[in-house]
């Protein structure tokens, strides 16, 4: 017990950037790409308005 009371500091912050970093590679680009398709169904040309959303957001190149 006393390890971890020792540790503490250092636990948190692996879990905030363990977190952080789910965030930013997962959790996010899921959201803009189902924001993005989700946009994209009430113009036309779905899919050109997709990739210029996604492309928009920082996803792809």
């Amino acid at each position: 017990m006393e390890k971890i009371k020792e540790y503490k500091g250092i636990i948190i912050l692996i879990l905030v950037v363990l977190g952080g970093a789910f965030y930013w590679y997962e959790w996010r680009p899921t959201q803009i790409r189902k924001d993005c398709f989700n946009t994209s169904q009430d113009f036309s040309d779905k899919q050109e308005f997709y990739k210029n959303c996604v492309m928009g957001n920082g996803l792809e190149k």
